[in-house]
Parts: C-alpha cells; structure tokens; sequence
C-alpha cells in the first residue's frame, strides 16, 4: 500500500512540469502556438521573443527539481529552490504575455488552460513537499 502511495505522489509530482511543456505547443491566444510565435517575434523583436520560451524553460527546470524530489527525498530544499526559479519564470510570462493579450481573453485556447492548470499543480506540489515531515528513527 506505501509503495502505491508513493508511485502516486511520483505521478502528481510529475504531471504539472509536463503541463507547462505541453503547453507550449498549443495554441493561447491565436492560431499560434508558444513556439511559432517566438520564430515570428525573432524575426523583429529579439529581446521580446524569449519570452515566448518562458513556459517551457519553466517546465523543464520544474521537471529537474521533480526529478531530485523523486530521485532522494532528502533533495527536497533543492526541489524547492529550482520550482520556485521555473515558477518565477511562468509568472513573468503570464504577467507581461496575458497582461498584452487580455483583450482576447475570452478566445483562450488549450494551452491558456494546460500553462495555468500546469502551474497550479506545481504550486500545490511544491506546498505538499514543504509540509512533509521527516520520520523519526526509534532506537
């Protein structure tokens, strides 16, 4: 029954950085995804079309941080460290990207609701791994 538990918590633990990876190959806003937007914004704005990459650099250093969590429980204030650098990275996305697109907000696609779902389930991980406790040894 522990063994289930724990492939359990390893899936949930992994779900959210795929989200957000995911995410960026469907379409937010317009016909676009994430990274077809990126190759049209480099052509003209360099310095704005990173930002396009955000969600999936979010999503792979979460994926990482996962992976030490899953790896040795004992990594976990690294875990916590790298989730909240991809966390911050998401959130600059979703403030400087939705804060210009809010207009069409109603004509949201997939990738609008996987980046978000994505997000909050990295938000919950990240709550579920601070508040475990360790077991005492009896001896």
């Amino acid at each position: 029954m522990e063994f289930k538990r724990f492939l359990n918590i390893q899936l949930l633990i992994l779900i959210g950085p795929i989200l957000l990876i995911l995410s960026e190959f469907f379409p937010w806003f317009s016909d676009e995804n994430l990274i077809e937007l990126y190759a049209i914004f480099t052509l003209g704005q360099v310095g704005d079309s990173f930002l396009f990459l955000f969600p999936i650099i979010s999503g792979i250093i979460c994926l990482i941080a996962s992976g030490l969590i899953i790896y040795k429980m004992e990594l976990r204030i690294k875990f916590v460290i790298l989730s909240f650098l991809g966390l911050g990275f998401q959130l600059l996305f979703f403030i400087f990207y939705i804060s210009e697109v809010i207009a069409f907000f109603p004509d949201a696609d997939a990738g609008l609701y996987l980046g978000v779902f994505g997000f909050l389930l990295i938000i919950i991980n990240l709550i579920y791994v601070l508040t475990l406790t360790d077991k005492e040894s009896g001896g």
